[in-house]
């Protein structure tokens, strides 16, 4: 490696995001980078920490290097023979160490992990999925994009996968194409658990509110997005709860129509009834189902009910991955009165507004936050989100999501706060009082 190729922190993360979406050959750079320092933490030693640390090690990283951070070090101690240590602890010089985040999915896989580390006083951080991207995946330009790639490779995280975005099939050959690394379909607003810190806060909707959204509704917001945009890497699939409805099997095979898309995720708590039937129909070659595993905080027999549900998927051959989500609590949604410089700056770190981007009974919404101020009714902010129906055609649906997205703030920044603390336990049953003012709100703008 030359002189001028030598890795450095200012120029490592231009390296990487070319590296992960496919462009040019930079493995060399990456590994010389990551040896360069004596101490390397992988954050995380689930399912994608586990294959990253023995990635690297048959890349010849220093075993001496290596270790993990894990709040389960205790149950773990080792994981391919590298010590689990407690977070934040066992590194003595915190300013010549690399973190590299191997927490793929949940609130600390983005921007709320990464601050994280750097207020810890910890000055190096790389995200374990972009470098599993740039140095791991086998969907690469030469070969071209293969769905089964991804629904094979079971230990990454599809939500912000560039290298997915990047390759997947597009409406346009634009330089510039309008392409979603994901792009989030909500098709019901009932559930079978009543998890105290949902992120769709869906303890929270009215017994009126708590529907399986019409068939009809559902492929009408398939086809207008699907038509505005060049493509989605990732069609997330949620609910509540996914299985609740009744035509789950339609609603996935009309999103098969759609040629600009890479693949399918539907998102279940488990606690539900699967049909044998049904998977039959869900195995289509482009679709996975995601088991978020919070069986700990469920009773006996929810606990049966989810573990028969796993042996049933996996006898049927369809992909699927089951995981622990690290949850931390939402938003409050209670107004924060910050600045319009404040509001800007919160929407420029923003990871939820690249890997948030949701579709929920007829509106597009950019963000997670701008979407439970939306479907909850908590204030009517008319350009924070766009009512599909009132748009004309593909071409102006598309201009109005691309003067949404770039907007500099939205108004529902300024209710995305007052959250962001893990919880010991994911899935805690319940209804909190730190959301209950949203009811309030709700009844208060509807009697408006």
């Amino acid at each position: 490696m030359s002189q001028s190729n030598i890795p450095t922190s200012e120029n490592i993360e231009n390296i990487l995001e070319l590296a992960r979406r496919g462009v040019g050959n930079h493995s060399e750079y990456l590994l010389s980078y990551i040896k360069s320092f004596d101490k390397i933490v992988l954050r995380g030693a689930g399912n994608f920490g586990s294959a990253f640390g023995h990635f690297l090690q048959k890349e010849n990283v220093p075993k001496s290097s290596l270790s993990y951070w894990d709040k389960r070090f205790e149950e773990l101690q080792e994981v391919h023979g590298l010590k689990v240590n407690k977070p934040f602890s066992g590194v003595s010089d915190k300013k010549n160490s690399l973190i590299i985040n191997c927490i793929p999915n949940g609130s600390l896989s983005g921007s709320v992990g990464k601050d994280e580390f750097f207020r810890e006083g910890y000055q190096h951080y790389l995200s374990g999925m972009a470098l599993f991207e740039a140095l791991m995946c086998e969907n690469k330009p030469e070969t071209g994009f293969d769905a089964k790639v991804c629904l094979d490779t079971t230990f990454c995280n599809w939500c912000s996968c560039k290298r997915l975005s990047a390759m997947m099939p597009k409406n346009s050959s634009d330089d510039e194409p309008l392409v979603y690394s994901l792009a989030t379909f909500v098709i019901n607003q009932k559930c079978t658990l009543s998890c105290s810190h949902c992120g769709q806060y869906i303890n929270h909707y009215s017994k009126e509110e708590r529907v399986n959204f019409s068939l009809d509704i559902l492929k009408k917001d398939i086809d207008h997005i699907f038509d505005a945009i060049d493509g989605i890497g990732y069609v997330s699939i949620i609910g509540g709860e996914p299985f609740v409805h009744p035509e789950l099997d339609k609603i996935i095979e009309y999103v098969n129509t759609k040629t600009n898309f890479g693949v399918i995720g539907i998102t279940t708590n488990g606690i539900c009834d699967i049909d044998d039937q049904l998977l039959l129909k869900l195995n289509n070659g482009k679709t996975r189902i995601i088991f978020s595993d919070y069986t700990a905080a469920l009773t006996d027999n929810q606990a049966k009910l989810f573990k028969k549900n796993v042996d049933k998927v996996a006898k049927s051959g369809i992909s699927y991955t089951v995981g622990q989500p690290i949850w931390a609590t939402p938003a409050s949604l209670r107004k924060l009165h910050l600045s319009e410089s404040e509001k800007i700056n919160k929407k420029a770190n923003c990871n939820s507004t690249v890997t948030c981007k949701t579709i929920q009974n007829g509106v597009y919404y950019p963000c997670s936050t701008t979407a439970a101020m939306g479907s909850h009714h908590q204030a009517k902010f008319k350009n924070d989100w766009v009512e599909i129906d009132s748009v004309s055609s593909p071409e102006e649906l598309r201009e109005r999501i691309l003067e949404i997205d770039g907007q500099p703030y939205y108004e529902s920044c300024d209710h995305c706060g007052e959250g962001g603390k893990e919880l010991a336990i994911s899935g805690e049953q319940g209804v909190s009082e730190s959301y209950i003012h949203i009811d309030a709100i709700k009844r208060s703008n509807r009697n408006k």
